[in-house]
């Protein structure tokens, strides 16, 4: 836009003055502003650009007073009506935070009064312009006070959209979604790290029978106190526990040993049985709730997706519900001792072993 009026000083202009005011605008109106644009892809800058912009856009709106002043001074007066769509820049379009904009158009409306009186206008035009950049300074305030609101609410109303989206409504763990979106990150991170993963799937012991016998809003209760104690056993920034599905919970577990793992499981079992909850339909003697674990402990390579993983412990998972439930199978995707230094194209045979839960 600026360059379009630059063009049209060319021919718009006083003679005597063309020079100068081409030679104004565009070292104190154009260059900040393309220097703006410049810092805009410069991401080591994205943290203070609002600062940078607010800088521009006060360069550009007093270049805009300068061309005025100085055009009045040697009698040849350029419209003031440049300082006016400056100001509306900086409020509509400036990419300035409300409390950066509020400051350069207040400098702005201060200064290109006093610069008038100095260079002597006359007192009846300088109150009307007076007033007429005053008012427009407070439009922009209140429509980059309305602006700023908005945007706010928007953030906020999409983080909580995000929020709710990754979030299962019933257990307050995250979903599926949220799940398969962050197992990649944390299966790369491991791979490069050279970390052991211990992945577990989970589900509640025929949870079918339980919701048959004692209601739904009665299940609802148990997939909440299940996922209670499964968050917290979570021990670090990158573990992770979600609802996979129905009455089924995922966990993985970051840099813990076998050891650590299983005794997590067993302490899980525990914390389950402790909760108390009958379940008549149950074949486990005592008639409790239980779940079933299968865990799948490897370290991640290069070219096997956490997806194959999932699936290892999922069949997991269905051998210790054939082996009766209550119980944990693990498996485990090659030897333990030391990570893998290079990935094999055929994955070693598992050792598959059964550990029965305490009762």
């Amino acid at each position: 836009m600026l360059f379009g009026y630059t063009v049209l000083d060319l021919f718009v202009a006083p003679k005597p003055i063309m020079a100068e005011v081409v030679a104004l605008r565009l070292s104190l109106m154009v260059m900040p502003l393309l220097l703006l644009l410049a810092a805009s892809y410069r991401q080591q800058w994205r943290s203070i650009l609002h600062h940078i912009a607010g800088a521009a856009c006060l360069c550009a709106a007093l270049g805009a007073v300068t061309l005025v002043v100085r055009s009045r001074y040697q009698g040849l007066p350029l419209d003031y009506e440049g300082v006016l769509l400056v100001l509306m820049y900086m409020y509509g379009c400036g990419a300035m935070r409300l409390r950066t904009a509020i400051v350069c158009g207040t400098t702005t409306t201060i200064v290109y009064p006093l610069a008038e009186a100095w260079v002597g206008l006359p007192q009846d035009i300088l109150v009307v312009r007076t007033m007429f950049i005053v008012t427009t300074n407070i439009i922009g305030i209140i429509t980059a006070w309305v602006l700023d609101q908005e945007g706010r609410g928007n953030f906020l109303m999409a983080r909580q959209l995000r929020g709710m989206a990754q979030r299962d409504y019933l257990t307050g763990l995250p979903n599926r979604r949220a799940f398969a979106e962050r197992i990649d990150a944390v299966w790369q991170q491991a791979r490069g790290e050279q970390r052991p993963l211990g992945i577990a799937l989970m589900d509640v012991d025929w949870f079918k029978a339980y919701n048959d016998r004692y209601g739904h809003p009665a299940g609802d209760r148990v997939l909440r106190a299940v996922g209670r104690v499964l968050g917290a056993h979570a021990r670090g920034p990158l573990d992770m526990v979600a609802r996979h599905g129905g009455e089924e919970f995922v966990c993985v577990w970051y840099d813990a040993t076998l050891a650590e793992v299983e005794t997590t499981l067993a302490a899980i079992h525990a914390d389950i049985a402790s909760l108390g909850i009958e379940h008549a339909g149950s074949h486990v003697p005592g008639n409790r709730l239980t779940i079933s674990i299968g865990l799948h402990y490897l370290y991640p390579q290069a070219g096997k997706p956490p997806t194959e993983a999932l699936l290892r412990a999922d069949q997991a998972l269905y051998e210790a519900k054939a082996s009766g439930r209550h119980t944990t199978v693990v498996t485990l995707a090659e030897p333990i001792s030391q990570p893998p230094e290079e990935p094999d194209d055929e994955m070693p045979p598992e050792a598959v072993v059964v550990r029965g839960a305490t009762d």
